[in-house]
């Protein structure tokens, strides 16, 4: 019984140390604070290079808490010719950067990209199999310049990553490096790339190892309150309108590691990134900008296509709106309903497109995917409109993309349609296409 009680305190007192020896996160990676950690390097240059060597030698090291990942660069430099400058979110890819791409299912399903340039100002990015999708993680980011060299020091929340719970779990990594030289631009990786096989993130031989982590369930509520007056200036004094009011509130709660519900009433979309500006002038069809509301972007790659068919930028002002995302280990699925108050309509013509203000409007999207090695799924995807005034519009398809042979891709996409024109005068015009009238009718 003592030797058994002795056992135990020193397993505790081993796991307790273990967690302790958590780095000072302060931007500088000190060896004596990541002596255990798992090291790793940036060798190879992929860019311009063809795998040769890297043209800088990159230290990386990763230690993790029981809630948390630390990931620490040392970047050796020619710091006279550092390209570095204090940006906003994801500019920092203008600059040298560090970055590490993490593939928690190790299916090559998408791996998320998390890094910083020499100042600290972090970029995040979601590559998925076949393309790439804007993403913002929450998470923390330091760095500090030296004589030789600049450090880059991240610390990631395990609850922002989807993974499949597991006392001992092996997640698939990959170290990337980009450096300027005047105008020349090179990537460097740590393994050497097939450029063959058409999968970059199914090649990484790289894997981290970690034991008895915990991911934090979130719950999180944003409420807000907006209040304000805006007047006019007539005959010398103002003349204000009526008081201008408005409150709302979201929330994401994860019900597991792998599930999410997020909801949201009245949402401020305003508080978001601006679009990038684009010119319509001679412009005869609709303008497409990518989504940057945070609530529409997490679980964006399940509802992407290669023919667009979900666009949710359709949902414009929504009074109410809910969410599901399940990233399972051999599934995923997506479930999104909303009630929009400006529902745009779009007619899309042979030459030109055609839309109108289509008011308020019932939006549902539903996605399955099961998912395979390399990246591999098959989907199925519906949506459906329908318009208080009168009118819907229903989707349904199948998609997939299927590796072979590690060097052979297949993907396809099969939709069909079921629209009920609405009797408003949303979009008036006298064009025909193949002797229908674009104006609406019943």
């Amino acid at each position: 019984m003592h030797n058994l009680r002795f056992l135990f305190v020193l397993l505790f007192s081993a796991t307790l140390f273990s967690q302790q020896q958590i780095p000072i996160f302060d931007g500088v990676v000190s060896p004596n604070e990541w002596k255990d950690a798992q090291q790793f390097s940036i060798d190879y240059e992929i860019n311009p290079g063809d795998n040769s060597p890297a043209p800088h030698k990159t230290e990386v090291y990763v230690l993790y808490s029981a809630t948390d990942m630390y990931v620490g660069f040392i970047a050796h430099a020619d710091m006279s010719n550092l390209r570095s400058s204090i940006r906003n979110r994801d500019e920092g890819f203008q600059d040298d950067n560090v970055q590490i791409g993490i593939d928690t299912y190790g299916d090559g399903r998408y791996m998320i990209l998390l890094g910083a340039n020499p100042e600290g100002n972090q970029i995040d990015l979601k590559l998925l199999p076949d393309n790439e999708d804007d993403y913002d993680v929450n998470f923390e980011s330091k760095a500090s310049k030296h004589a030789d060299s600049y450090h880059v020091e991240l610390k990631i929340p395990f609850n922002v990553l989807p993974f499949i719970k597991q006392d001992e779990m092996k997640w698939k990594v990959v170290f990337v490096r980009t450096t300027y030289t005047d105008d020349t631009r090179s990537q460097s990786i740590n393994f050497k790339i097939d450029r063959d096989r058409p999968c970059f993130i199914c090649q990484t031989p790289t894997e981290i190892t970690l034991k008895g982590i915990q991911s934090k369930i979130r719950v999180n509520l944003l409420p807000y309150v907006f209040g304000g007056l805006s007047g006019e200036k007539a005959e010398g004094q103002l003349d204000f309108g009526k008081f201008q009011k408005n409150a709302g509130l979201s929330g994401l709660f994860d019900l597991n590691s792998v599930t999410s519900l997020e909801f949201a009433l009245n949402p401020d979309f305003s508080q978001v990134e601006a679009d990038v500006s684009q010119v319509n002038a001679n412009t005869t069809f609709a303008l497409f900008f990518p989504e940057r509301r945070p609530y529409f972007n997490e679980g964006n790659e399940i509802i992407n296509s290669n023919l667009n068919t979900v666009y949710t930028r359709t949902i414009n002002d929504p009074l109410a709106s809910t969410k599901i995302i399940h990233q399972g280990d051999k599934q995923r699925v997506y479930w999104l309903a909303a009630y929009d108050q400006a529902s745009p309509y779009l007619i899309a013509g042979e030459n030109e497109s055609y839309s109108g203000a289509g008011g308020k409007a019932f939006s549902n999207i539903l996605s399955y995917q099961r998912t395979f090695d390399q990246g591999s799924y098959i989907g199925l995807l519906s949506t459906n409109r329908i318009f208080k005034d009168g009118g819907n519009g229903h989707a349904i398809g199948v998609n997939g993309l299927l590796r072979f042979a590690k060097l052979y891709s297949l993907s396809f996409e099969l939709n069909t349609s079921f629209i009920k024109e609405p009797n408003q005068y949303w979009i008036e015009s006298e064009d025909i296409i193949k002797g229908k009238t674009v104006a609406l009718s019943a």
